[in-house]
């Protein structure tokens, strides 16, 4: 990072941590909950000279400017294998903080994060229905004919702990929140299901994101319907999970991508009684900005894969990082993984990875919500074809017409192939990048809230077909 971020922003957030300034936290409108958290210690954990020592060498050997992205990939807008159609529904300034395809419906579900909703729109992005839900939406599990919705409480980086789980059923057609799961839990950000016990009972999986406060728990679900919560990891930063036998012992284990100061990738190994044996995949240093990851056969060898961002560039203004993007580890079996592709995406915020074009090769699709709007800001929705081995990237022609937030694939339309839809959340930490006016101004004025890329694969036989 370049010098002005380092003794303006970092350094002072660590002389927070590390006792040197305890009236910041004072300050705080929620200082309660953060001197609860023991993160921040009263007392100085380290001499002053000594943190002086720290900030004189940083002042001294920080470049002023920034290191750019290296070997970053050209973007193209020769993108032929989707065509870009907005959503017809919009309520007003887009607020997804989560979008799902359900095939088999063929619809989609999104979120509207400011005014509290989930919507359903149809293949052709026209209103469905709308469910007022009273919180932020940010996770979306089906099981069978139930639908568990994830909300995190507060979007913006907060303690109070406001999260739910709630269980979400149709009844005469349309969506009712039937049951509150889970209340008063912190900044959940994702849901697994699984019977971790083997006791029959389907248990839950929870990613507590929190801030400063949060864990990552399994809630046993008892013959009475109730849910008894065990900590796997009592710590914040947990983005989502991924439910796999790593080890082939028959027992459903957990991968867990974790962010905040760990930055790390994790195995839970399961004995089958739901008792876990943690497994370091992978860790990186604090600013690595882990934003998400999948569970998938990258090289089609038959075994899963993790296919990883890291862009998260929002917890104050600082510029691009020159580490930021996508990385593949592929696994060697015994429940080792090593990393054997890295494409540099400024801000990369999530991947999935498909053969879109179904000719024997896993091709990625991958957003970024803080791309450089400045220089490249094609990075906002990239492509990236797979060519043996090669990456070509391209994007369609009015990929900044939304900032990206998330984004999920499945065949919307029915045709056989795989499409995508991308959930514009346009009033996200802007301080942190260079939003140009112009832009804030068309997302507020005319941006969708979902962005829909049909495949082109089989879209000619549908128009022959009709």
């Amino acid at each position: 990072m370049n010098k002005s971020t380092w003794t303006n922003q970092v350094l002072p957030r660590m002389a927070i941590r590390m006792g040197l300034s305890p009236e910041s936290i004072n300050r705080h409108p929620e200082s309660e909950a953060l001197w609860k958290s023991g993160r921040f210690p009263k007392d100085p954990t380290i001499l002053q000279t000594d943190f002086k020592t720290i900030v004189e060498y940083y002042k001294n050997n920080a470049p002023e400017i920034p290191i750019t992205q290296k070997n970053a990939v050209k973007i193209g807008l020769a993108l032929k294998q989707f065509t870009a159609k907005p959503s017809r529904f919009r309520r007003n300034v887009g607020a997804v903080n989560m979008v799902r395809i359900d095939e088999k419906r063929q619809q989609i579900f999104h979120s509207d994060g400011l005014n509290q909703y989930l919507d359903v729109i149809d293949s052709k992005g026209k209103w469905v229905e709308s469910l007022k839900v009273g919180n932020v939406p940010v996770g979306f599990k089906e099981n069978e004919e139930e639908f568990f919705l994830t909300m995190i409480g507060n979007f913006s980086p907060s303690d109070i702990p406001r999260g739910e789980l709630v269980l979400v059923r149709q009844e005469n057609g349309q969506f009712i929140k039937s049951k509150t799961l889970l209340s008063e839990i912190p900044r959940p950000t994702h849901t697994n299901i699984a019977d971790l016990n083997s006791d029959g009972q389907k248990d839950l999986i929870v990613s507590m994101y929190g801030n400063n406060i949060g864990r990552l728990s399994w809630f046993e679900k008892k013959p009475n319907g109730q849910f008894n919560e065990h900590i796997i990891l009592p710590r914040s930063g947990t983005l989502s999970t991924a439910i796999h036998d790593f080890n082939g012992d028959g027992n459903p284990d957990i991968a867990a991508l974790i962010a905040q100061e760990m930055e790390a990738m994790y195995l839970f190994l399961n004995d089958g009684k739901g008792k876990f044996e943690p497994r370091l995949i992978f860790q990186e240093h604090p600013l690595m900005g882990h934003s998400s990851f999948e569970l998938t056969d990258f090289n089609m060898d038959g075994q899963p894969d993790f296919v990883v961002t890291n862009g998260d560039n929002g917890e104050y203004p600082s510029p691009q990082k020159y580490y930021h993007g996508i990385r593949v580890y592929l696994n060697q079996g015994n429940t080792k993984f090593k990393k054997a592709v890295s494409i540099p995406l400024n801000g990369a915020f999530r991947a999935l990875a498909r053969d879109y074009d179904n000719d024997g090769d896993t091709d990625i699709a991958a957003i970024s919500y803080f791309p450089d709007y400045k220089t490249s800001p094609r990075e906002s929705f990239v492509y990236f074809e797979n060519e043996n081995g090669q990456f070509k990237a391209n994007t369609f022609r009015t990929c900044i017409s939304g900032r990206w937030l998330t984004m999920d694939a499945g065949d919307i339309d029915g045709d056989g192939d795989i499409d995508l839809a991308l959930g514009n959340y346009a009033y996200g930490p802007n301080k942190a990048i260079h939003v140009p006016s112009f832009l804030m101004n068309m997302w507020e004025q005319s941006g969708p809230p979902v962005m829909i890329l049909y495949n082109n694969l089989h879209q000619h036989k549908i128009k022959q077909q009709q």
